[in-house]
């Protein structure tokens, strides 16, 4: 047997990832992917329920508390809740928790006492909250204030009086669930076929965890209960509209290429970071929105990875921040493996070598094996061509961001109740189908394999009609790179 490339021979070869994949497995990774399905689905007859812990939609009081659930250690984003973009700032005085190694489950050795947490209106706050709640922020002026806090939505309410909002119809759960709750059953299959296929999504877990199949489903529990407690699906359905202005508006991270192995590029300019312009909140949120939007544009990646591209150009002391490092690693390492390609750091500053001696150790070295640090646009050709590379980073794709605010009018299907319950009918239908066609499987039944096919590519039909009821069109949807047949064309 040939020797596996690593990780940046693939890129150097143009060979792209197959191993471990649909259509690549050995018998023996056979084995385990059934045997961790089997398992799967006698974890969905037990109809567990998740707790959602952070939703956008609960009022003020009302809802899930995290109190002392456990859900409180492993789902909150670097060990912190995922709060409306409201939250009063942290005092400065106040004692900030310590960030556990990646997979800790301990709390934060130093956590802010009960009676200095956020109240409880700025933990469970609705998605039209965000201005009133700036009022009692106490910021130094209006401006910063709605710097800091402004949604998309309060934006476009602000500057297009006589607008409709971005997303006209309230969420709704999958299945028929229970606005506090999910069953792990709706929690999985709301996430697994956003990767197109629900094995795809499985089997990055079974690699990630080198094909122990205890630890791969220890692995989804934990990912489906954090994915629960901060309703993912619900920053989904809100999208943009949540997002943080300020955020989109300067183009922190976007993706508008892909790389050598065709996988989505996303850049993220650090000089457009500023800490004091927006809270923790939002760039968890925001961090959230991008990685679940990039299940989309890796959808017809052979590889199904995404690359970022770190542009330290220009980067100066007040764009640090460990707080957005830390819970980019938290989320790519816990709660979506094997997403992440190759990190490549353009790095032309003295002052990042400081800050890299603080990060790297919180670095898995899983993670730490895929960075790739490079001074120009030659070293960052093996990996993304100079005519794919963007030209602000030194390539020759002309591209300059501009934010295109959302409209009603993308996403008026969303109010169409009676499609939307046809398009869910025919979701549910159709996972109950592959369901069956899996436990058929299983068994080994003859002819099983095909007709497990079948059920998987009329799941992944159902999944893409349902997906503009439930999620609101995105950035990319605007600019062209999604299709109306879900392909991606940068």
């Amino acid at each position: 047997m040939a020797p596996q490339l690593t990780l940046k021979e693939h890129y150097h070869k143009r060979v792209a990832h197959t191993s471990g994949r649909v259509g690549w497995l050995t018998a023996e990774q056979e084995a385990k992917l059934r045997e961790l399905w089997a398992l799967l689905l006698a974890e969905f007859e037990r109809n567990e329920r998740l707790p959602v812990v952070y939703s956008l939609a609960q009022t003020a009081g009302e809802g899930s508390s995290s109190g002392d659930h456990e859900a409180s250690d492993i789902t909150a984003l670097s060990f912190e809740p995922l709060e409306t973009l409201g939250s009063a700032p942290r005092r400065r005085d106040e004692p900030q928790p310590r960030w556990p190694a990646a997979g800790s489950r301990s709390k934060p050795a130093t956590p802010v006492p009960e009676s200095e947490s956020p109240p409880a209106a700025a933990r469970t706050a609705t998605p039209d909250s965000a201005p009133a709640e700036a009022e009692a922020a106490e910021p130094d002026n209006e401006e910063d204030s709605r710097r800091r806090l402004e949604t998309v939505q309060a934006y476009a309410t602000r500057t297009q009086p006589q607008s409709d909002p971005i997303v006209p119809a309230a969420f709704e759960p999958l299945f028929g669930e229970a606005a506090g709750e999910r069953t792990q059953r709706a929690a999985f299959w709301q996430a697994a076929t956003q990767a197109g296929d629900a094995d795809s999504w499985v089997l990055r877990y079974l690699r990630a965890r080198a094909w122990d199949v205890a630890a791969a489903l220890a692995m989804i529990r934990r990912t489906l209960v954090w994915r629960t407690a901060q309703a993912i699906d619900e920053i989904a359905h809100y999208g943009e509209a949540q997002l943080h202005a300020h955020t989109m508006r300067a183009g922190l991270a976007y993706a508008c290429t892909s790389d050598n192995l065709d996988n989505p590029v996303y850049v993220v300019r650090v000089r457009a970071n500023e800490a004091r312009h927006r809270s923790v909140a939002a760039i968890k949120r925001f961090l959230c929105w991008q990685i679940e939007t990039a299940q989309l544009l890796a959808v017809g990646s052979a590889d199904g990875r995404v690359t970022i591209l770190f542009d330290l150009t220009g980067f100066s002391r007040d764009n640090i921040d460990l707080a957005l490092v830390r819970t980019l690693i938290t989320l790519l390492t816990n709660y979506y493996p094997e997403t992440l390609g190759i990190l490549i750091l353009h790095v032309n500053s003295w002052v990042f070598s400081g800050l890299w001696a603080l990060i790297a150790p919180f670095i898995d070295p899983a993670v730490k094996a895929k960075i790739v640090m490079a001074k120009s646009a030659a070293d960052i050709a093996p990996f993304i061509a100079r005519d794919r590379l963007v030209a602000e980073v030194g390539g020759a794709k002309p591209f300059d961001y501009e934010y295109v605010l959302p409209t009603a009018e993308e996403n008026r299907c969303m109010a169409d109740a009676a499609a939307r319950s046809a398009a869910e009918a025919a979701f549910v239908a159709a996972v109950a189908d592959y369901e069956a066609a899996t436990r058929r499987w299983l068994d080994a039944a003859d002819s099983a394999e095909e007709e497990r096919v079948r059920a998987r590519d009329a799941l992944r039909s159902a999944a893409a009609d349902l997906d503009p009821f439930v999620r609101a069109r995105t950035l990319y949807h605007r600019l062209g790179f999604i299709r109306a047949d879900r392909s991606v064309q940068f």
